[in-house]
Formats: C-alpha cells, structure tokens, sequence
C-alpha cells in the first residue's frame, strides 16, 4: 500500500467520524427545536416537523405500552414466586402441625390410660386403651393366644401415629380441656398453626385465582415481548431519522428564521454544525486533492508500464532487424552464385 492510500484511508475514516458528529449534532438541533417549537414559532419545515412530532408521539406510545406490558410481566412473575413461597410455608406448617398432632395424641393416649380425660370426648381414645390392654393380657396366656396378640399388636403400632393424630383432631374439635400445662401449650401451638395455614390457604386460593385469571395475558406479553422490543427500536430508528431530517433543514434555512430571539443553545447547535460541516469540507478537499494525486499516480505507473513495453518491443525490434540484415545477407550470396553459374 503506497503512502497516498494510507492518507486516504485516515482521511476516510475521519470523514466517517464527521459525518456522524453532523448527524448527532442534526440532532441534538432538531430535538431543541422540537422542544421549543411552540416558543419559537418557526414558519419553515411545517411538514417536517409534523413529521417528527408524529414519530415522537408513536414510540411514547409504544414504550408506555411495553413499559405497562413489563410491569404487569414482573408483577406476574412476583405472584408465582410468592405463590411458591406460600406453598413452602404450608408445607411447613403441615409437618410442624403432623408433629405437634402425633405428640398430642401421645399426651391425650397417656392422659386416657390414667382416666384424666373426659370419657364422653374422648371416648373413642379411651376405647383404644382398652384394646391395648386387650392385647398386651392375650400376651402373656397361650402361645397361640401371644402369637396373634403379637401380630395384632405390631398392626396397630404401625398405625399408631395416625390414631395420635385423630386424638389430636378431637381436642381440637371437641374444646375439651386436657390435663397437665404441657399437653394444654401443645394443643395452643396447635391451634396457631391450624389458623395460620388457614390464613396461608386463603392467600394461597387468592393468588392462584389471580395467576389464572392473568396466565393468558401473560402468556400473550411473553410471546409478543421481542416483537414489541424490535418495534420500539424501529421506533426510535424513525424518530431519530425525522428529528435529522429536521435539524439538518433548519441548518440549511438557518438565514430564514434565526434572529436576536433564537435560544442560545439553539444558536450553539448551529455554531457547533458550522463547525463540523467546515470540517467536513477541509477534509473533501484533501480528500479531493489526494484522489487527483493517487490518480495521477496510477498514469504515472501506466506510462512507465508502456515505456516498458516499448523498450521491450524496441529489443525484438533491434532482434528482427538483425536478422532480416542477415537474411538480406545470405540472398547477396545466392545471387552471387547465380551470377556465377551464368559466366
């Protein structure tokens, strides 16, 4: 690569650079005026400022819009999460409430076989007692009578956390006082629990019916999500387009509208535009003037590559003489001897 081209290609790129600062500070210009197109009751470039107003109007539209659509996303996201956290919570309580059951009915079981219990209440625990010392009697007779106590008794010592918890179910259900300040603070801490997991059931019941009364929508806004996102950058593609299209007009007719009323930065805008475009030309011309010198350049390179042809041709040429001086030669001779030949 010769020098000229390496200038070329530094001067290209600030030429780029240029040409975008002009489009930034079009802008910034446009949007100042749009801004203040009221205040400055420009009478030029109707059209186009319609034209960015409408665009302005369109992509406000539409990032309210998305704006809206993302928080009804994030408030949706925020109910299954905490509908997720709630079905924690009940599950929790469910297995604090199954141990705190299991370890009452134990205490009520106990309180039972020492005839401390109301009989009507708990009747059905006190039945059970009575079965238990069924079996554990047959125990101790016949070997037949020990075999099937035995089984009996394993049976029912496999269902023996389900019946304390169905003790449980009927201190709570009956209001029946339980002896003893410890069996009474464990049916308090079961009741607590009992009424915050009806508290978290009917929050849980709440949100669920929220979360389908909007899955639909939201399932829509997910779906849609990217498209309405390419749609406001189109958006702000076009308002950006008309706002240059504008500032650079007002550029342009600047000595139809500027007085000694124009807005200070306005008038920087269009200092700051002067600048560049002064710039911008600078750096045509150089870039005008190197063109011209590459080109120059290269019909300096064709004409060398001629002249180098030519000398080449002019070699053969010398070649071809030589040997048509010595074909010329060689006939003299034939004819010589013809002459000869004729004596």
């Amino acid at each position: 690569m010769s020098a000229i081209d390496e200038l070329l290609g530094e001067i290209e790129e600030k030429e780029g650079i240029i040409k975008e600062n002009i489009r930034n500070s079009e802008l910034q210009l446009g949007v100042l005026a749009v801004s203040q197109h009221e205040v400055l009751g420009l009478h030029i470039g109707s059209k186009l400022l319609d034209a960015a107003l409408a665009a302005s109007a369109a992509l406000e539209e539409a990032e309210h819009d998305f704006d809206t659509l993302e928080a009804f996303l994030a408030e949706h996201m925020a109910m299954e999460s905490d509908l997720e956290e709630t079905l924690q919570s009940i599950r929790k309580l469910d297995e604090e409430t199954r141990h705190l059951s299991i370890r009452l009915g134990a205490m009520i079981y106990e309180q039972c076989s020492f005839s401390l219990l109301d009989k009507e209440a708990y009747r059905v625990v006190y039945d059970d007692v009575e079965t238990d010392k069924k079996l554990e009697a047959d125990s101790s007779a016949s070997v037949i009578s020990r075999i099937f106590g035995s089984g009996k008794a394993k049976v029912r010592k496999i269902g023996e956390e389900g019946r304390f918890i169905s003790y449980a179910d009927i201190a709570l259900k009956s209001g029946s006082p339980l002896d003893g300040e410890n069996a009474s603070a464990v049916l308090h801490s079961l009741v607590e629990k009992k009424q915050q997991r009806a508290v978290l059931e009917d929050k849980k019941t709440e949100i669920q019916l929220k979360i389908a009364e909007d899955r639909e929508k939201a399932r829509n806004a997910e779906n849609t999500r990217e498209q309405d996102a390419e749609r406001i950058k189109g958006l702000q593609k076009k308002e950006e387009d008309a706002l240059v299209s504008y500032g650079s007009y007002l550029y342009d007719k600047g000595s139809e509208w500027i007085d000694k009323d124009t807005p200070s930065e306005i008038l920087d805008a269009l200092e700051n535009l002067l600048h560049l475009h002064n710039e911008e030309d600078s750096v045509l011309s150089e870039k005008e003037r190197l063109e011209r010198e590459a080109k120059a350049d290269d019909y300096r390179a064709m004409i060398e590559s001629e002249e180098g042809k030519i000398m080449i041709l002019e070699k053969e040429k010398e070649r071809i003489d030589r040997e048509i001086a010595e074909i010329r030669k060689e006939i003299e001779v034939l004819r010589g001897r013809i002459d000869r030949l004729q004596v």
